[in-house]
């Protein structure tokens, strides 16, 4: 078997990881040994495989749903029960921390290295705002209909916020179809996309394994 192609970077929480695709337990312990020599904290697999017996941790992991877009455009409301309005975000309000915020935590999300993010042409940013304030982000690419699952910060993460989030990317997209793919996601997300009539056409489990505890340092 092949040894596994490491992908290194740091996640949402500001510990470094070694992330890979991995078939089975030979290529497990090829990436724990390369997140080893790179000094990462963290390990994440994509695996089908059951890693537990090597001392990953399960994650909910790596999903793509498909269903039907609902063409109405981001309208910018917000619905009679909710004091939160969906609009487009203008680069200039963008931000990579921002992005980290709205994942915090997430397994499989990384705080971008570089900003702005080299993106498709006609890639839209979503923003949901809560008193002036933007609590929620989504991104679409909406000539293709992918979307990247919605990502709210930590002290906003109801249900409904997602919702919101995700029909307004749904209203965006300029053709029939649309694919959304989501890293991280809950059950209880994925059950605001079956109510929206998305269904999971692939999921791959996420597996972590921490090399390192958290560092603090004491004054």
């Amino acid at each position: 078997m092949a040894s596994p192609t490491v992908v290194f970077g740091v996640n949402t929480e500001g510990r470094t990881v070694a992330e890979g695709l991995i078939a089975d337990a030979d290529q497990a312990e090829a990436l724990l040994a390369a997140g080893r020599r790179a000094g990462s904290e963290l390990v994440w697999a994509h695996s089908a495989a059951d890693l537990s017996a090597l001392g990953f941790t399960r994650q909910w992991g790596y999903r793509r749903l498909e269903g039907r877009a609902a063409g109405d455009g981001v309208n910018g409301w917000p619905r009679g029960d909710f004091d939160h309005e969906v609009v487009p975000l203008a680069a200039e309000e963008e931000s990579a921390e921002l992005w980290a915020e709205a994942f915090r935590g997430q397994w499989g999300h990384k705080t971008p290295q570089e900003w702005p993010l080299d993106l498709p042409p006609g890639t839209a940013s979503i923003g949901l705002r809560k008193a002036g304030m933007t609590i929620g982000v989504c991104r679409i690419e909406p000539a293709s209909g992918l979307i990247d699952a919605p990502g709210v910060v930590p002290a906003h993460r109801e249900a409904a916020v997602y919702q919101a989030l995700l029909e307004a990317a749904l209203a965006a997209a300029r053709i029939p179809s649309v694919t959304v793919e989501s890293w991280g996601d809950s059950p209880e997300r994925v059950t605001v996309c079956e109510r929206l009539g998305l269904t999971t056409a692939k999921y791959v489990p996420g597996w972590q394994f921490a090399l390192h505890t958290c560092r603090r340092w004491v004054r």
